[in-house]
């Protein structure tokens, strides 16, 4: 019975839990926009990472255009992205492209815990708005705790990718 429970923390604790939108399936045709996720965390851009990450992982998955916000350096964008005048900066610049789809979400965690083997671990929301209407046709949620010898951003990759791997086609 030991043996048993040891097995399961040990598989268990590499697991992406995931929460989302089902049966969502988005053309990966067209321009897709990726906004810097929220930073709801203690790390200075956590957020600008998870949306370069997001990046990645769409071009990974075959989208053919991704258009990422300009850092302007002084709009606050490397601690906070929601405000209200960087979110006003982002509709507007949204309005002045020809895109399909925006992507924009929250980092809720994005640290090395504390301890003796300092995992990484990562937590993050994301959405995905049709446009032009601005409805939402896919929201998720995922985190992770990684192995000692994880990055965090490899454990970021990974819980994007869970993310959003699932609804491009």
């Amino acid at each position: 019975m030991r043996i048993l429970l040891m097995i399961m923390v040990i598989v268990l604790a590499g697991c992406t839990h995931v929460r989302s939108t089902q049966d969502v399936s988005l053309s990966a045709e067209g321009t897709w926009l990726v906004l810097p996720l929220i930073n709801r965390t203690a790390t200075p851009q956590a957020g600008l990472r998870a949306a370069a990450i997001t990046e990645a992982v769409l071009y990974r998955h075959g989208v053919e255009t991704v258009a990422m916000y300009p850092d302007t350096g002084n709009d606050g964008l490397l601690f906070e992205a929601s405000s209200s005048a960087s979110r006003e900066k982002m509709q507007d610049w949204i309005k002045g492209q020809s895109a399909r789809y925006v992507v924009s979400g929250v980092v809720h965690e994005w640290r090395y815990k504390t301890g003796v083997d300092g995992e990484p671990a990562v937590g993050v929301m994301v959405e995905i708005r049709e446009l032009p209407s601005g409805d939402i046709v896919y929201s998720g949620t995922a985190s992770r705790a990684g192995w000692a010898r994880d990055s965090l951003s490899e454990t970021g990759q990974k819980v994007i990718d869970k993310l959003i791997a699932p609804v491009i086609d």
